[in-house]
């Protein structure tokens, strides 16, 4: 049997979290542990970093590891060749050894057929280590939270923003752990451990609440990186430096003599500063540019399958004659040699059900209560669809949003997904299940169910395949793609073979309700490709990738429109500054999403702003904008509801000024009157009467798409 482990470089003592912050960085060492059939019970090779100083024999910390956990096991050590390729930098405060411990106990783990959880993992590894913080990150990933209890070791992971980069400042000496606890006091001022305490809660906030403007003060510390500077020559320098340039925080890494950074959008200039800093240095530093990483030590299968993730929406599954056509086309998809995971939808109008069940017993159900409702529509589907498929012959595996692992926020009914856990779908599919995941469900870090929004499935599938590194996502409606237009109100609409993710991510912002528009916003960040297709048929669909064929030219994709959305007008708003910072400041607090603002100037100083917002948002808005409008001197809210929205999408329509006459035009033609414009690079929308909404999508695509 072989085992490759893919295991990441941590930087413990983060800030001022001695021995009980650790994150996880992109950077990574390779491990490959086989059994071997000869009588040497070990063989052991080394590439990269360290290569001469790593033990070959039993001292060596991944056989050491190894050979823990199967003594843990009762089980007899198995002679084995371990390969390590080593890309991370040996005594450099990057936690090599906390690589070298996980890599040989997931490795151990693996060939004893996963006998030990990752907690306890966790409790083994922080034995051998000493200290928990390097193993808790390369285990978990993201930001890791350690403690000790009296069974042991526990661990909370944050996931990092993600506009949040590194930049590694490695220098060219080695500083050994313990020289480095050795200069430590041996007791510290009460004021100092207060202010520490106040720093890492500070930190961790600012961390999971995305406020990067705090993480400056929430890096200080005055336990150990005070002492330990005297070590690391020139860190006081570069601090300075890449403060002053605009870093988010500067941090020894470990116990050093690393340096770590963090940046986001001013890293080019941070990077800068850091170069003419470290040149008049008298010690070389090696600035690595990376990302902090998301998912910890993983297991690398050793012959990968294609993986193919497919999602089913509510009308694949409305019946069971149409959830077992689902499980056939699941299995065909399977024996040509793939790796499938399934996510579903509510079969049928259940969501709808559940809705008017909670609103028969309560005019106003909680949100969290909302959530735990509407979840159980996916788990029925997901139960029928694992059943129908093992009918058939097949092994599938149904799983829940937390029993995957899809970690997200507290904001119910529109979570947005934080994290992953990849690890129980890989074990299943390498067990040959086909796996069937719950759409539209996560839980938070506390444990509570939470839903995604409408269409939140898509986002879903698409999560999945990103964190799976799948080779393609299927969505699969009924519908056979995506169309010029909705061939329910125009009947000659075309399909589209080729969509590019910005393309698509307009036409579904604007209205086109075949994708979610956070699902196409995913695929374009993680480079997802993405097939619409019928489950009802056998055509190919429509393609939405990277890029496109298109040079300058303009070419039309389709015309697009939407009946949900409400106008809301502040009318009389002083005008003086911060006032619309004001306004939707205040609307961003309830989640409550904006498009197409418009502030019209009007006499005696006082101006009025218009705004969209979806029809689902109109209430909770109304009543934060009357709030803040009696707040701020405003004269008052106006809601207007009889309206919609029409738009024209396409590569390069900001570049021909005779696209936006034309669409001005063809509306006028038709007796269409505009209420608001906005464009972008790839789009024109109007707001219009929701009355004349379907004229105004046939006059468009006469004009642009016939």
């Amino acid at each position: 049997m072989k085992v490759t482990v893919k295991v990441p470089a941590t930087s413990a003592n983060l800030g001022p979290g001695f021995d009980c912050l650790g994150m996880s960085l992109g950077l990574y060492n390779f491990v490959t542990v086989e059994t071997a059939e000869h009588s040497v019970p070990l063989h052991v090779e080394v590439s990269g970093s360290g290569a001469e100083q790593i033990p070959k024999d039993e001292r060596n910390l991944v056989f050491r590891a190894f050979s823990e956990l199967y003594r843990r096991a009762g089980a007899p050590v198995p002679a084995v060749r371990i390969r390590q390729e080593n890309r991370i930098p040996l005594a450099r405060g990057l936690g090599s050894s906390a690589a070298a411990i996980c890599a040989g106990l997931i490795a151990a783990n693996r060939m004893l057929s996963d006998r030990f959880s990752q907690e306890e993992l966790l409790c083994i590894a922080a034995e051998i280590e000493g200290h928990p913080d390097n193993v808790a990150a390369a285990l978990y990933g993201g930001l890791c939270i350690s403690y000790r209890v009296d069974e042991g070791v526990k661990c909370r992971r944050i996931e990092m923003p993600r506009e949040i980069e590194v930049l590694l400042l490695i220098p060219d000496f080695t500083l050994e752990t313990k020289s480095a606890r050795a200069v430590l006091p041996a007791s510290l001022p009460l004021q100092d451990v207060t202010f520490n305490l106040g720093r890492v809660a500070l930190f961790v906030s600012a961390i999971d609440g995305h406020r990067l403007d705090e993480l400056r003060a929430g890096m200080e510390d005055r336990v150990h990186q005070p002492y330990r500077t005297c070590l690391i020559p020139g860190f006081e320098e570069i601090r300075e430096a890449a403060l002053a340039a605009g870093a988010h925080g500067v941090a020894i890494s470990g116990a050093g003599p690393s340096i770590l950074v963090f940046t986001s959008d001013r890293k080019e200039a941070v990077k800068r500063a850091l170069s003419l800093c470290t040149r008049a240095l008298p010690i070389h530093y090696e600035v690595m540019d990376i990302r902090p990483d998301s998912y910890g030590a993983t297991v690398l299968p050793d012959q990968r399958r294609p993986l193919i993730v497919q999602k089913f929406g509510g009308s694949s599954v409305a019946d069971p004659d149409r959830i077992r056509n689902v499980a056939r086309r699941i299995i065909h998809t399977a024996d040509q040699g793939n790796d499938v995971v399934v996510v579903v939808s509510a079969m049928g109008k259940t969501t709808d059900c559940l809705i008017q069940l909670a609103k028969a017993v309560s005019p106003d159900p909680g949100r969290r209560e909302m959530d735990m409702l509407l979840s159980t529509g996916e788990q029925v589907s997901i139960a029928l669809l694992s059943m129908a498929i093992e009918a058939m012959g097949k092994k599938a595996v149904s799983l829940n949003g937390a029993q995957v692992g899809i970690l997200t926020d507290d904001v119910h009914t529109k979570a947005k997904i934080k994290h992953i856990h990849t690890c129980r779908i890989r074990k299943t599919l390498e067990e040959g299940a086909i796996v069937i995941v719950a759409g539209f469900q996560g839980v938070t870090g506390t444990g509570d169910i939470t839903t995604l929004g409408r269409g939140g499935s898509d986002t879903t599938a698409v999560a999945l395949a990103a964190a799976l590194g799948a080779d393609l996502c299927e969505i699969y409606t009924d519908v056979d793609g995506v169309y010029t237009a909705d061939p329910r109100v125009v009947p000659s609409a075309r399909k589209v073979d080729i969509l590019s993710h910005d393309e698509m991510s307009e036409m579904a912002s604007m209205g086109a309700k075949v994708l979610q528009l956070r699902s196409v916003e995913f695929a374009r960040k993680y480079g997802v490709k993405l097939v619409v297709r019928s489950s009802f048929s056998d055509s190919p669909g429509t393609t939405i990738q990277e890029g496109g064929n298109v040079m300058e030219d303009v070419i039309i994709r389709g015309v697009t429109s939407s009946a949900d959305e409400v106008k809301m007008v502040v009318e009389g708003v002083p005008d003086v500054p911060g006032m619309a910072a004001r306004i939707f400041g205040d609307l961003a607090k309830r989640n409550v999403k904006i498009d197409m603002i418009i502030q019209a100037m009007k006499r005696e100083a006082v101006n009025d702003i218009a705004f969209c917002v979806a029809r689902e948002d109109a209430e909770a808005a109304r009543e934060v904008l009357e709030s803040t409008a009696r707040d701020i001197g405003a004269q008052g809210v106006h809601v207007e509801d009889n309206v919609a929205k029409v738009s024209v999408i396409g590569a390069g329509i900001s570049q021909d000024v005779s696209v936006t006459a034309a669409v001005f035009s063809a509306l006028a033609e038709a007796g269409i009157n505009i209420d608001m414009i906005s464009t972008s690079g790839i789009r024109i929308s109007c707001i219009i009467s929701r009355d004349r909404v379907e004229d105004a999508v046939r006059a468009l695509h006469r004009r642009f798409c016939e």
